[in-house]
């Protein structure tokens, strides 16, 4: 019997999700889920363990075998994973120290040395991208100055997802998504730039074998059967980033279409063709799953995290009534938001609470609500939190727009985008449709759908779409509401502003008086 399933498993920041998918009908048939760790050791860092994910991956998977017959069915396997993570590895393929993620700003001055030795518009036209720790090679060159043994030791650079794939194939391998993360893939020509690899003092072999998101690496080894309960020599594919294989998975495979992705932060990703070069470095661009096509992506920090700062500090009372109510914590905090009016009676918040990606690209940055008064309520916090958020995500969609990138609506993907409370916020705000698919976790199922290329049972990623995904809901802006929000966006840019160089002071004294 030709099989008919494929699996595909995403490594988020602080989960692991994974689907299968049979292909005979577009429907996922089997999902897992398993939380995974992460931790800050000192104010700025932020890790996590090579085989925290690992263990994930193999929960999440085994979750979905329990649910029906369906491994002997299995005719591929695709996995994807967050990016912006220096994860390194020695011959064995074992981690030498925990792997640095996105979030960890600790390489601020390794960036300058680029600066210096390499220069930043060299780096902006090979790569497409800016200078910042949230990028691979800044870890890289801190871990070689303050863990030089680690740095001798290690033989390869590999992502998280590209470290599940090698558990699972023993093959060390890096999805072309992934490598857009390194300065020295050009992303134009889809290859290593060995010349620039040297002037960042990198050994060229450290970097794996590039593969495209849907070419075959390698087969399920023994030894990975008996962990996953997989069986042996199933075929796994390269891969993608987790953003990328969720917008193959809203349907987003054209230049022009946008998605606004969230989980524990967030993307704005807008599709380019790769040979379009926009001149504009504080929005990111990294390879689709897709050939031809590059994202013009505007990551986020904190965002969706924002929501569980608050729950975790001030929701006691939610959280405490949730599971006798049969409720999510989450939806108890935001149905109180219901009550606030657009624009949080003047609270204004901005969803710094450890660094900002784009658009600022400060490391220094600080959290802040501005607005407090006596009137302030709890629930003008929890809508103000959502509206930070947003307002966050508008700043990158005018930058884009700005930059020749044209935009007419955008696909939601994530979490907190199941809210109708959280999408119509930002429809208003950003005074853009949203459209909201009708699946389950886009980027395994995305996954999924490259796997079964790499079976032989689509002959391409996009042309099973239209049987996979389907709209459920559209909204459409209120132009009163975003007329409001639009004078609150300037306010709210202009308090950051003003309190940039404060940021940075604050930041100092911070760590000078050990106030962590």
């Amino acid at each position: 019997m030709t099989k008919t399933l494929t699996l595909g498993i995403d490594i988020g920041t602080t989960n692991v999700k994974a689907s299968i998918l049979d292909t005979s009908t577009g429907k996922v048939v089997a999902h897992g889920s398993k939380d995974h760790p992460l931790f800050h050791p000192l104010a700025g860092y932020a890790e996590q363990e090579g085989d925290n994910y690992w263990a994930a991956v193999v929960s999440a998977i085994r979750q979905c075998l329990e649910q029906g017959n369906y491994a002997s069915d299995i005719a591929g396997i695709a996995l994807s994973g967050l990016v912006g993570v220096m994860l390194p590895v020695d011959k064995q393929g074992v981690p030498v120290r925990p792997a640095m993620i996105w979030m960890d700003a600790r390489s601020e001055p390794e960036c300058q040395d680029i600066r210096n030795a390499v220069g930043e518009s060299t780096i902006n036209h090979i790569n497409g991208n800016r200078l910042a720790p949230w990028f691979i090679e800044p870890k890289i060159l801190w871990m070689k100055k303050h863990e030089p043994e680690n740095f001798e030791r290690t033989h390869k650079f590999l992502s998280p997802a590209g470290y599940c794939t090698f558990k699972l194939t023993h093959e060390m391998t890096i999805n072309t998504g992934d490598a857009g993360l390194f300065y020295n893939y050009d992303y134009q020509k889809a290859q290593w730039h060995e010349s620039l690899a040297n002037e960042l003092g990198i050994p060229q072999e450290k970097y794996a074998t590039i593969f495209e998101s849907h070419e075959v690496i390698g087969q399920v080894t023994a030894r990975a059967s008996a962990e996953t309960g997989l069986p042996e020599g199933i075929i796994v594919v390269a891969g993608g980033t987790d953003i990328s294989s969720a917008a193959l998975g809203v349907g987003v495979t054209k230049a022009g279409q946008a998605f606004y992705s969230m989980g524990t932060g967030s993307n704005l990703g807008i599709m380019i063709p790769t040979e379009q070069r926009l001149d504009e470095f504080r929005i990111l661009k990294w390879p689709h799953v897709l050939p031809g096509l590059t994202m013009f992506d505007g990551p986020m920090a904190f965002t969706g995290a924002s929501l569980k700062w608050f729950r975790d500090q001030f929701a006691g009372p939610e959280m405490l009534i949730a599971p006798s109510a049969g409720a999510n914590e989450f939806d108890l905090i935001c149905a109180q938001a219901n009550n606030v009016p657009p624009g949080s009676h003047g609270l204004l918040y901005h969803p710094y609470l450890g660094t900002t990606l784009a658009p600022n690209w400060n490391s220094n940055a600080a959290g802040n609500f501005f607005g407090v008064r006596m009137t302030t309520t709890r629930s003008d916090f929890i809508r103000a939190v959502i509206e930070g958020v947003a307002f966050d995500v508008y700043s990158n969609l005018k930058i884009a727009q700005d930059a020749g990138a044209s935009i007419d609506k955008l696909i939601l993907n994530g979490g907190p985008t199941k809210s109708r409370l959280w999408n119509t916020i930002t429809s208003n705000v950003t005074n853009m449709p949203l459209e909201v698919p009708d699946i389950g976790e886009a980027a395994p199922l995305g996954d999924a759908i490259l796997a079964a290329v790499g079976a032989g049972i689509y002959a391409d990623p996009v042309s099973p779409l239209s049987e996979i995904v389907t709209i459920k809901e559209t909204i459409e802006p209120d132009p009163k509401q975003h007329q409001m929000y639009e004078e609150l966006f300037g306010l709210w840019s202009s308090i950051y502003g003003h309190l940039k160089d404060d940021m940075d002071e604050h930041r100092r004294l911070v760590t000078h008086y050990n106030l962590n």
